[in-house]
């Protein structure tokens, strides 16, 4: 188990991940194959989909308002993790190149082949600089499934991302813990239990959330030095 000796970027990214997945989203990275030895034509640092019949009632909360899942499609979101505020556009083959989004969605697999093109074609324009937050927000939506672009920095505050949908600082360390650390117990969710179930990869920042002393907030700093950034 990863314990000490991660990255910064390492670590947004897991928290990302470990966001997402206390709202109810599947997640893995993706890496697009390349024609040329040592290369690789791009890659998502998180791809994560949400079933439309996802629900936890022993834990007695419900997904984030900021994700604004709908109730009758499947969702599923392009997600680029970034450190700075200046770096926060996705990468620029998916910004360019349209056949790299087809190929992330038909390893999705929620479209056929010839929802595909069409579905790319519409998707790429929000992968793009500029692009207003109630449009990243709504997303696209084909055959049941809504499909959007989300930036997401965990060091960046409110303020750095007013003009566009991103990810930030105080909605991953809130969400998290609530979900994590309740005001009272709750009656059919302990929220006590061997920590390292949740795998290698999370239960380093499971553990940090899970023993932040009462009274104090979980904050990025502490979780840098919990988890020896460097």
């Amino acid at each position: 188990m990863k314990t000490e000796g991660w990255t910064k970027s390492e670590i947004h990214e897991a928290l990302v991940t470990l966001y997402l997945r206390l709202n109810g989203y599947f997640t893995t990275g993706l890496i697009l194959h390349s024609p040329d030895w040592g290369e690789n034509r791009t890659e998502l640092d998180c791809l994560a989909v949400r079933h439309p019949n996802h629900h936890q009632p022993d834990r007695g909360l419900e997904a984030s308002e900021f994700l604004s899942q709908g109730r009758n499609e499947v969702d599923l979101l392009f997600c680029e993790v970034k450190s700075l505020p200046t770096e926060l556009v996705f990468n620029k083959p998916l910004q360019t190149d349209v056949e790299a989004v087809r190929a992330i969605l038909r390893w999705a697999g929620v479209f056929r082949e010839d929802e595909v093109v069409a579905v790319a074609e519409r998707l790429q324009p929000l992968l793009k600089e500029g692009v207003t937050i109630d449009t990243a927000r709504n997303g696209i939506v084909e055959n049941g499934c809504r499909v959007r672009a989300l930036l997401c920095c965990p060091s960046c505050s409110d303020d750095s991302c007013i003009d566009r949908w991103c990810l930030v600082n105080s909605e991953i360390f809130g969400f998290i813990a609530k979900c994590f650390v309740p005001s009272e117990p709750r009656g059919a969710c302990s929220t006590r239990y061997n920590f390292r179930q949740w795998g290698y990869a999370m239960s380093p920042l499971v553990q940090y959330f899970k023993n932040v002393p009462f009274g104090k907030a979980p904050n990025l700093a502490d979780l840098y030095a919990h988890l020896g950034a460097r």
